[in-house]
């Protein structure tokens, strides 16, 4: 199993933590959705938006599975990083785009391990209306955005165009399925590092939405995640140095 980590530089009183998890599907079996990349990335709450762009700095954990006898060790260790955001003591909003299903996938996958933390989480994200002033509040942008939005579609990329955050993802040629399981076959870097960049812009860009509702604003441009995925995530991914990626900027 590969694993990626990026530290904040100084420690937060409060935190952001975003998570998102991609899974290769199969509808044709029970349980077929397993699990094969997630990462969770984190800052202390951002006050100006529109400095986001040039200055936002997030941690990262980041596992993705090099083959399916990883999904287990992927699983748990989901769990015993959420696990340690939980025993932080702090303020923190655990933010997510269907987390819901993110959650259960986590919690179908393994039937052997009692994933407490995310069992926790469920319970969090059902309770999220109530555990306002909590010491960890949930906030979903697939479900708890209508009082923000004007367009019916609730798919992230449409509510980041409608919110002005520039999303574009060139690395999807392909559905995720076929992808990984192109990934499991023949082991290209190129195809881990693009559907890991892609995961990460979907926690990064679910975060900043949160921020945007928090303040009930527009920015008044657009906010280019990729500027602030290639600041972050240059030193770790070769993609994000690539020409490819570098166009998006």
């Amino acid at each position: 199993m590969l694993n990626y980590q990026k530290q904040l530089k100084k420690s937060a009183k409060e935190l952001i933590v975003s998570f998102d998890l991609e899974w290769t599907k199969n509808y044709k079996i029970k349980n077929g959705n397993k699990p094969f990349c997630f990462s969770y990335i984190f800052f202390e709450p951002f006050a100006d938006i529109a400095k986001t762009e040039k200055y936002l700095e997030f941690g990262l954990y980041l596992c993705y599975c090099e083959n399916e006898d990883d999904i287990s060790s992927l699983i748990k260790e989901a769990n015993k990083i959420l696990g340690k955001f939980f025993n932080m003591r702090k303020r923190m909003t655990m933010v997510g785009h269907q987390l819901s299903s993110d959650i259960a996938v986590m919690l179908k996958c393994d039937k052997k391990n009692k994933e407490i933390y995310f069992s926790q989480l469920k319970t969090l994200w059902r309770n999220r209306k109530e555990a306002i002033n909590k010491e960890v509040n949930v906030f979903d942008s697939r479900y708890d955005l209508n009082f923000f939005l004007k367009g019916k579609s609730r798919r992230l990329v449409d509510i980041c165009e409608e919110r002005r955050l520039d999303v574009v993802q060139p690395e999807l040629k392909f559905s995720m399925t076929k992808m990984q399981n192109d990934f499991y076959s023949t082991g290209n870097k190129e195809i881990m590092e693009k559907l890991s960049v892609l995961n990460i812009r979907h926690s990064l860009s679910t975060a900043i939405l949160f921020l945007l509702s928090e303040k009930n604003s527009m920015p008044k441009k657009s906010i280019n995640v990729n500027r602030i995925l290639y600041r972050n995530l240059k030193d770790i991914f070769s993609y994000a140095r690539s020409k490819e990626f570098k166009k998006l900027l």
